[in-house]
């Protein structure tokens, strides 16, 4: 991929097109950056200006406790905006990012983001409704977390990601989509068991139809 190609995805998932005045700023405030499988792209409470993009692969967003061990936070797919926060706070990720897959991301310096936003209310809009929507897939995974048994979270969790036809792809490994969901990966095999069992979904390798 080249940064052509990256910038065009990135304003299209804004549904910016054929703006080259607005192309030529967003080239002149990001990089693209390539990470490695297994590679950190920032750690929490690092230092950083620089907001992302995903434009291929996965990232998984995780915060670690005192005795190291990982909650993971979110897994996010190509189109979606990750570390966004440091538009608002110090400077500080809130969450560590690894990359689980090779990934290119679009970087983009938030500092000028942001005067590029006060210079365009339609593009400030358009973010808004971006993070929003960020905001509530994240409120939903707090009440997933806390209010909701080990098959409700699997399900709720594959209403977040179906496609049209209430077909969801795992592309994430399933360990991974464990730890998300706060059960043990043996637990998470089981569950995938009982469900197909009862007729609530059908598996197909990493497709499943949820019925």
């Amino acid at each position: 991929m080249n940064k052509k190609q990256a910038i065009d995805f990135f304003l299209s998932s804004l549904k910016i097109r054929n703006d080259k005045e607005f192309y030529n700023k967003i080239d002149s405030i990001s990089s693209l950056v390539y990470k490695k499988k297994k590679e950190i792209i920032f750690l929490e409470a690092q230092k950083g200006k620089d907001l992302y993009f995903l434009l291929s692969g996965n990232i998984k967003l995780y915060k670690t406790n005192e005795e190291g061990k990982e909650a993971v936070i979110h897994f996010v797919e190509p189109g979606e905006f990750f570390a966004e926060i440091i538009l608002f706070l110090e400077n500080r990720y809130p969450v560590s990012a690894l990359a689980i897959k090779n990934s290119y991301l679009l970087s983009i310096d938030s500092s000028k983001l942001f005067k590029l936003v006060e210079q365009s209310p339609d593009f400030a809009m358009k973010l808004i409704g971006v993070f929003a929507q960020r905001l509530n897939y994240m409120a939903n995974i707090i009440k997933n977390l806390s209010t909701m048994d080990t098959k409700e979270k699997f399900l709720n969790y594959l209403d977040t990601i179906k496609n049209s036809d209430n077909t969801a792809t795992l592309n994430i490994p399933k360990q991974e989509i464990a730890l998300l969901l706060g059960i043990k990966p043996e637990t998470f095999s089981r569950v995938l068991r009982q469900l197909s069992d009862e007729g609530a979904i059908e598996i197909h390798g990493r497709n499943i139809k949820i019925l």
